[in-house]
């Protein structure tokens, strides 16, 4: 195990005697936070950051790729007002017994622990403490209307579990389940109060019921389907409890109990849970992939009782050696283990001393390194080293002007790795001049490595997967056009004539005319900001009108192709098919009359309609549909994807990211593409949301 000592390093940073990195500044924005602490960034799944620095608001931050020029911030904030009295579910069983004869009953330390006992307190002293928010964590997937999902604990132990649409401003409780009552009067068994004399007899009373933290085990599905909560209690045991897809009935639950002591943080990745409890213990659990659910003890971690709680840890997995690494923070120590995927090989693990008092953040940036931020403002990049059979850390330091005045409280990565987020807080009391500036928390986009967005994208993206999988690719390209960064570069992207339409249609086509639709929005969005640039509107509407005709046609290509594959059709594809023909004749109809000889595009855009009307005109020969080259131009509303009619509707389905309409039926929309396949809108690839009564 490699040690590293304080004394060794000076203050408190060890170089592996490189120059220090250099992480840009994209983007800066402020949140409060009225009780800022150690880890604000409690959770954070991919794209979205949960914080737990208030009291008892919620904030969340989503990224997104649809922020504006003058404001480029890619972080949609949502919050819940907590200003409602939360439940304290506790309360229920501590005035069930005889509070003041425990207390009479205890010894000098016991009647110190009780007094300080929350449950206590809120039953026996005057002022009830304000409840704080422990953890705030969001299921892996929607709920059955499409909502997000996202559970609160504070620390009376009251889980909340609330939902939104994406994108939306604000949190909504949800009625009917609520977890901790459940607990406590259906799961556990009914305790005989006569028994309940003393100190020892009062914490095996309240400890089961007390929920001290909580995870939601992870689901790759695309599917809405069963959440599975995984509850910590103040006795050390763990509850799995499935939900059902509208979080209304609590479908089954199991619980094992483990030799921890009060679990004080739990964290789920992939069929791995790793549980920390007050007195500093680490467990690794594994959970089976078939039949019982219960967690199986993999190894004991850490087994020294420092009373040092696990805060944050950090799982990732890599493929070339074939095995997980996990990083737990230990005051101002990362211990990382090397945990093998299969076979029997040794379990190994390193450490090293990062400097300050405490490790203050942590995130990956890839399979095996690591951000980390101390409360002595320092932030570093922890590489590990894992070559002939021996695990070691190297660390560099991470060059941050801003850290003289801040220091750090919580560090996320995005998807990709290409973007984190920094939160930062003032370490100075001058620098708070109001309560206010006191209650704020810094929050910065640093740009990871240097690699260029755009080529990221284009070498990532997949058919299978919407565009909304590469929000962080997508927000790092609109922040670098907004910055006027080589804009020109962007202009003179994927020009349209060189788009060849000769050949018959290809997924990968419509993909590159995707990229180019994002690209060429980005920068007509930059254009109309800046008063400098107007001179090239025109042009660049122009562009994209031709565009769009270009993706419309290229999608209606590889649907025609698809449907003409079939010996039999269904309604819905005959439908389709005359509907989608309809539309490349008006689109093709549009482009000869807007793009003249004369026009700057013209070349290019009679080059497009000669090459795929011929196209055109051999699938109507295929498919037994006659030509009607003048098809009627109606003010109706056509699904984007099929172009039939879409009758009006209080519910509605739409793109997630363009906003453009499609219809409701999907099970209609999916005769349209091979099985398996994930509908994603034809325009920018992005995924369909949906509007519905009871959302």
């Amino acid at each position: 195990m490699t040690k590293v000592t304080e004394g060794g390093i000076s203050h408190g940073v060890q170089d592996v005697g490189k120059s220090n990195l250099e992480f840009p500044i994209l983007a800066k924005a402020f949140v409060r936070q009225d009780s800022v602490h150690d880890f604000i960034s409690s959770d954070s799944d991919a794209d979205f950051i949960a914080l737990s620095g208030s009291k008892s608001n919620v904030v969340t931050l989503e990224l997104n790729s649809k922020f504006m020029v003058v404001d480029p911030w890619p972080y949609f904030v949502a919050i819940l007002d907590s200003n409602a009295a939360e439940t304290r579910p506790l309360d229920v069983l501590a005035n069930k017994v005889n509070l003041v004869a425990i207390y009479d009953s205890c010894d000098v330390l016991e009647s110190q622990q009780l007094a300080l006992d929350p449950a206590y307190t809120a039953v026996c002293s005057v002022a009830v403490p304000p409840a704080r928010l422990i953890c705030v964590k969001r299921a892996p997937k929607p709920m059955a209307n499409g909502n997000l999902l996202l559970g609160s604990l504070n620390t009376y132990g009251s889980l909340s579990l609330i939902n939104k649409p994406a994108e939306y401003s604000r949190w909504n409780p949800l009625e009917g389940l609520n977890i901790a009552e459940t607990l406590r009067d259906t799961l556990l068994p009914e305790v005989n109060i006569a028994k309940i004399k003393d100190f020892k007899n009062y914490q095996e009373y309240i400890n089961p019921a007390w929920i001290t933290m909580f995870a939601w085990l992870p689901d790759d599905s695309s599917t809405t389907g069963q959440h599975v909560l995984v509850l910590g209690t103040a006795s050390g045991s763990l509850w799995l409890l499935t939900i059902s897809a509208d979080v209304k009935t609590l479908l089954s639950h199991q619980e094992t109990k483990t030799s921890l002591g009060r679990i004080c943080h739990i964290q789920a990745f992939k069929d791995l849970l790793l549980v920390g409890d007050s007195n500093g213990l680490i467990h690794l659990y594994q959970l089976p992939e078939k039949g019982s659910k219960a967690p199986v003890l993999v190894k004991p971690l850490w087994e020294k009782a420092d009373r040092m709680g696990l805060q944050m840890a950090v799982i990732t997995e890599c493929p070339i050696k074939e095995c997980y690494y996990i990083t737990c923070c230990k005051a101002a120590h990362l211990l990382t283990w090397s945990m093998p995927r299969t076979g029997n090989t040794e379990c190994l693990k390193a450490r090293i001393y990062v400097g300050g008092m405490k490790i203050t953040g942590l995130c990956s940036l890839g399979n095996s390194s690591y951000a980390a931020g101390t409360s002595g403002s320092y932030l570093h990049r922890v590489q590990i080293i894992h070559e002939n059979n021996q695990l070691s850390l190297q660390m560099q330091s991470i060059a941050m002007g801003v850290l003289q005045d801040f220091q750090v409280m919580g560090l996320n990565s995005s998807r990709h790795k290409n973007l984190m987020t920094l939160f930062l807080y003032r370490n100075k009391e001058y620098m708070s001049e109001s309560v206010s500036q006191k209650n704020q928390l810094l929050m910065q986009v640093l740009k990871v490595g240097n690699q260029d967005p755009l080529a990221q994208l284009i070498s990532h993206l997949k058919s299978n997967n919407p565009m909304n999988h590469y929000t962080d690719l997508l927000a790092e390209l609109r922040l670098h056009v907004f910055a006027e960064e080589n804009w020109q570069r962007y202009m003179d992207y994927g020009p349209l004539d060189s788009f060849q339409f000769t050949d018959s249609a290809t997924e990968s086509q419509l993909q590159q005319l995707q990229i180019k639709f994002h690209v060429l929005q980005y920068v007509l969005r930059l254009q109309s900001s800046h008063l400098q640039l107007t001179v090239h509107i025109q042009k660049s509407q122009d562009e994209l009108q031709l565009l769009l005709a270009m993706l419309n046609i290229t999608h209606i290509r590889l649907r025609l192709n698809f449907i003409g594959s079939f010996s039999k059709r269904t309604p819905f594809q005959e439908q389709a098919t005359k509907c989608l023909l309809e539309e490349a004749h008006r689109l093709m109809n549009k482009v000869k009359a807007n793009f003249t000889d004369k026009h700057a595009l013209g070349s290019t855009a009679n080059a497009f309609v000669q090459q795929v009307g011929n196209h055109i005109q051999l699938l109507h020969k295929n498919l037994g549909i006659p030509v009607i080259a003048n098809p009627q131009e109606k003010l109706v509303h056509r699904c984007s994807v099929s172009f039939v009619e879409i009758s009006p509707s209080l519910e509605r389905r739409y793109c997630s990211l363009c906003d453009r309409q499609i219809l409701f039926e999907m099970e209609n929309l999916r005769e349209l593409y091979e099985s398996g396949r994930y509908l994603n809108c034809p325009v920018c690839h992005g995924s369909f949301a949906a509007e519905m009564l009871n959302a």
